[in-house]
């Protein structure tokens, strides 16, 4: 399962850049160089929110340059781009800091070694004297304490301002939700959707209308209860322990539990606690199941999917007839499809070779390095993903796309087109810290098991929540 091997998978970013003739538009009216970009037209300067033209330049003006990636460890992939770029550009060197070499190892991370990764990059991160670039992997790392402490480039006005950057071109809705504190801090270059896969069958047997683009938890409930009590699956969903539905919950609305940029977080309020409290509800009235019962004995599975190929075997895969819905969101949020970023990227705000290092970011963003295969991962670029679709769809009516389960998928005009709606309604983020989700997994199984009450448990966890974000 995709899913699974996500978390895995070592994705990491990197990439160099320059040459003045093949970046963003030159001010032409100072001296050229390799090392100085402007963003503005030279007949039309564009002005930054000071007022001031907005220009993106090295301040390093050495005529050859180093981009230093800092990465978990480097993949196939990442040596593809360094190779593509540094023959695009021979002034232009990548150089990879790696905290476990590529092909050491067993690829998988004991919990020693994340600890170990996570104070080590924090520690290069907010000293100002790391690398150039920081390729942001599986291995969840506090980026909230680094925007706080001002540690990264927003990248949200070097696009804003590029006029060499075709924003139409892209996603934007997934990087516009990608924001932090106002600002894009942290660059996706590729990203996955979560939603819901029912049962399509047994729920139009049963009569119940869902309405999904407006579905809260509450109303998930309540379509449960009369999904069971019309004849369908007892339980809606399984395989998930109530520490990791209430997670789940928690990283759809983690900037209203968690303010990491103050140093705050919100979980001995009323609102967490009545969150525990619906999670526990949801397994005490058999809506969801702990144990793992399968798709056939299951109302809906929660998944992530990867690719538009993985959309429509997972769509044939999980049921005979199935259909898809958005996933259930809080009271307080607003609709959509949630979605996560993957093979991010961010930029050091003490880097003296910025516009090389915007350069090269943009090169992972084009056409050459978002076509390349066997990447996880929807792509940014819109063009790469269409082709994508299309290609998966005549596959299908040629029969040449089989499932797990052995024959062909069937895809229709409706599925590709309800893939498409999905891309560009994707507008929740999948916020995720892996500190804060194991506090809340610890902490919250006293009271699932009634050990604590919701008030106790809730202390702890801010209490704990707390001293992380301030340590």
């Amino acid at each position: 399962m995709k899913n699974k091997f996500l978390i895995l998978t070592i994705l990491v970013v990197m990439f160099s850049l320059t040459a003045c003739n093949e970046r963003t538009s030159v001010n032409q009216s100072e001296p050229t160089s390799s090392n100085a970009v402007s963003t503005a037209s030279p007949s039309s300067p564009t002005n930054s929110p000071a007022g001031k033209e907005m220009r993106i330049e090295d301040e390093n003006k050495d005529s050859k340059k180093m981009i230093v990636v800092s990465i978990l460890s480097a993949t196939d992939f990442y040596k593809q781009a360094k190779q593509r770029y540094e023959a695009a550009h021979p002034n232009t060197k990548i150089e990879f800091k790696e905290f476990v070499k590529a092909g050491s190892g067993s690829g998988v991370m004991s919990a020693s070694e994340v600890e170990k990764y996570i104070k080590q990059s924090t520690t290069e991160i907010l000293s100002g004297k790391g690398a150039d670039l920081f390729a942001l992997t599986t291995v969840d790392l506090p980026i909230d304490r680094y925007v706080n402490k001002q540690a990264f480039v927003n990248v949200g006005e070097f696009i804003k301002h590029d006029t060499s950057f075709d924003q139409s071109q892209y996603y934007m809705n997934i990087l516009d939700n990608s924001k932090m504190n106002g600002g894009l801090y942290v660059l996706p270059t590729m990203f996955y959707l979560q939603a819901m896969f029912g049962d399509q069958v047994a729920i139009e047997k049963a009569g119940v209308a869902i309405d999904d683009k407006k579905w809260t938890w509450s109303q998930f409930a309540d379509v449960s209860k009369s999904l069971a009590a019309k004849g369908a699956h007892t339980h809606s969903l399984s395989g998930l322990d109530p520490e990791n539905m209430l997670n789940a919950i928690v990283s759809d609305n983690y900037e209203r539990f968690v303010d990491g940029a103050k140093g705050k977080s919100n979980f001995d309020s009323t609102d967490f606690t009545d969150l525990l409290k619906r999670v526990k509800s949801l397994y005490d009235d058999k809506i969801i199941s702990a144990k793992p019962l399968g798709a056939k004995d299951s109302n809906f599975l929660l998944s992530e999917f990867f690719s538009p190929s993985d959309f429509i075997t997972r769509n044939s895969l999980y049921y005979t007839s199935g259909t898809i819905y958005q996933k259930p969101h809080s009271a307080e949020q607003q609709s959509g499809v949630a979605f996560g970023g993957l093979q991010s990227i961010a930029m050091n705000a003490n880097s003296t070779i910025k516009a090389t290092a915007w350069d090269f970011m943009k090169f992972l963003l084009s056409e050459e390095m978002q076509s390349i295969p066997q990447q996880t991962g929807f792509p940014l670029k819109k063009s790469v993903n269409e082709r994508l679709i299309d290609q998966i769809s005549n596959d299908a009516k040629k029969g040449t796309v089989s499932t797990m389960k052995g024959g062909n998928v069937k895809v229709s005009e409706k599925d590709i087109q309800v893939l498409k709606t999905m891309i560009s309604e994707a507008s929740l983020p999948i916020s995720k810290s892996d500190k804060v989700r194991s506090i809340i997994a610890e902490e919250s199984k006293a009271f699932f098991t009634g050990q604590k009450t919701a008030e106790a448990v809730a202390k702890l966890i801010q209490n704990r929540v707390m001293t992380y974000l301030n340590e």
